[in-house]
């Protein structure tokens, strides 16, 4: 199939636009790289450990602890429910490439947290307690992103499409231990078990018209993904208080194993022009569809005045190796008909779409300062280093990101607390992309994301006389 000549205008505008042909010259379908980011720190989560950077693993000591820490539910004596949301969640994404710039903005609600711990008033025990948590680490959710890219002195037309949803829901249940007892013991110990439930969504929409005095060229090409994957993960962690003014802790998350997983997969990629045309058409309902995350080690230290605390805290995620999360059996139909000869058929098989990682550090640091009983300012800041590995290729966008948080936390009467916070993050990338085919300049493309969030969570101890501070 002759397709140079449009294949050669193709290739700069899809890579402009983050993607790559979905037909590639070994006639294999493949997904598209896309603008999703994978960053595992970039929700702020708890009560909180939202409002002072994540930066609670050595000093959680609530329901919260059943996703940060399971170690820390041998500190809560009653038991508690608490909750976390991002009430408004205000993203905005741009990409400068070609001389274009696109940007849109869009607010989300995300429910981050919802989690409670089963205390000593139910299980009449000074050293045991259990915990269950529903926790959503990761999600991306931007708007709908459009560019109109005008090449060749508005000969050449180029618009990109994109929609996507990636998000990450763990499940889990947790048992903790303090061999001195929950009141007056300085060292626990805990562990829990759950699962990663990861849906992935993206559709995907290219066209690259050309129009001469003499020829008229069109290319259309759309990727569309909606898969859903289950995975088991076992997390561990401790906490040890050496003194009254020093907390020590430590989590660590095993890699998760594949349950199972599904995605329905499309693909249609036409070509339209003098004396050539060519159609693909790919459908797989039932695809198989994997999304794995990496071996994470935690570590913090904790240090408390009469009126304050501060902690600090690393975050180590390990490297991934190369997996297929898009894969499928089935073939697409490829018809294809030149300088107006017979029509020609084929089948195309789909190319798996392989995914990795790389080993990132993230650090955090945040604390707390109680103007009064009731009152207390919170802040913190953290790294959200990107997985991404390969850039160039990736199929998902490298993007380092800085969140700064602050908050207000509440407490109560009879065992009701809340917090009220907000978050920020920045980050922006260049991706160096392939070049045109037939002596085509380089060219790169800029993303750049700031997010705003706004942030509250509560906290019920039942049979308590107060909440905890």
């Amino acid at each position: 199939m002759d397709t140079g000549r449009l294949l050669r205008f193709t290739v700069r505008c899809l890579v402009a636009a983050a993607l790559v042909p979905a037909v590639v010259a070994a006639q294999t379908i493949a997904a598209p790289p896309t603008l999703i980011i994978t960053n595992y720190d970039r929700i702020p989560i708890g009560q909180r450990e939202g409002i002072e950077g994540g930066a609670y693993v050595a000093r959680t000591d609530d329901a919260s602890a059943a996703w940060f820490n399971p170690a820390g539910l041998a500190k809560s004596e009653k038991s508690a429910l608490n909750a976390s949301a991002t009430a408004y969640e205000w993203v905005s994404t741009k990409v400068e490439g070609l001389g274009t710039t696109s940007g849109r903005s869009q607010i989300n609600t995300v429910g981050t947290l919802l989690s409670f711990v089963v205390g000593g008033d139910v299980l009449h025990s000074e050293n045991w307690r259990l915990g269950f948590a529903i926790t959503s680490p990761v999600v991306w959710q931007p708007s709908d992103l459009d560019l109109i890219i005008p090449l060749q002195g508005g000969k050449e037309r180029v618009a990109y499409t994109t929609k996507v949803n990636l998000s990450v829901l763990l499940p889990a249940g947790s048992v903790a231990y303090a061999p001195g007892g929950v009141s007056h013991g300085k060292f626990r110990i805990g562990a829990s078990a759950g699962f990663a439930i990861t849906s992935l969504n993206q559709n995907i929409a290219l066209t690259d018209r050309l129009t001469t005095a003499d020829t008229a060229n069109a290319l259309l090409r759309g990727f569309s993904g909606a898969g859903s994957a289950w995975s088991f993960v076992l997390k561990g962690g401790m906490q040890w208080d050496p003194s009254r003014s020093v907390s020590v802790g430590a989590r660590i998350v095993a890699p998760t194993f594949k349950l199972f997983g599904s995605t329905q997969l499309g693909a249609q990629n036409s070509t339209y022009g003098p004396g050539q045309f060519s159609d693909l058409v790919f459908r797989d309902s039932a695809g198989s569809f994997e999304y794995k995350l990496p071996l994470e080690l935690t570590g913090g230290v904790a240090l408390r005045g009469r009126r304050g605390e501060l902690e600090f805290d690393a975050h180590y995620y390990s490297a991934v190796s190369s997996y297929s999360m898009y894969s499928s059996t089935l073939l697409g139909t490829l018809t294809t008909q030149t300088g107006g000869g017979a029509t020609t058929v084929t089948q195309v098989p789909f190319s798996p779409t392989l995914n990795s990682a790389r080993s990132v550090v993230n650090l955090a640091v945040g604390g707390g300062y109680r103007l009064s009983r009731a009152l207390g300012l919170h802040a913190g800041f953290s790294t959200d280093q990107s997985p991404v590995d390969v850039d160039t290729l990736a199929t998902f966008r490298k993007l380092n990101l800085s969140h700064f948080t602050a908050g207000v936390s509440v407490t109560g009467v009879k065992g009701l607390s809340g917090s009220l916070g907000v978050a920020y993050s920045t980050g922006s990338n260049t991706r160096q992309t392939l070049g045109s085919t037939e002596g085509g300049q380089t060219t790169q493309t800029t993303f750049t994301v700031n997010t705003l969030m706004i942030m509250f969570a509560f906290s019920y101890a039942f049979g308590a006389g107060s909440g905890q501070q």
